[in-house]
């Protein structure tokens, strides 16, 4: 439970933080945690009998996964006017 209130926190962190300052290299780096997270937990093996704990945690990492892909659409990817290096 420490590491998930851990990876929330930093992810809430570089969201926040590329929503005030607006650098968006943060918000992206958010996106990118949280895509390696996904592939780590939606991909690892699990028993065929799985404990409520075990599942109801899988579900909060989907969560905190899902913020910062959220973050990483809106701060980093929606907001940079330099996208594809065509800056206006």
């Amino acid at each position: 439970m420490r590491l998930l209130l851990v990876t929330y926190a930093v992810i809430l962190i570089l969201g926040i933080t590329a929503m005030l300052t607006g650098l968006y290299h943060l918000a992206n780096i958010a996106g990118f945690i949280s895509a390696v997270g996904f592939m780590i937990v939606f991909f690892k093996d699990r028993p065929d009998e799985e404990p409520e704990m075990q599942v109801k945690m899988r579900r909060y990492w989907y969560v905190v996964f899902a913020t910062g892909i959220i973050f990483s659409l809106i701060f980093g990817s929606l907001w940079n006017n330099h996208m594809g290096n065509m800056a206006m």
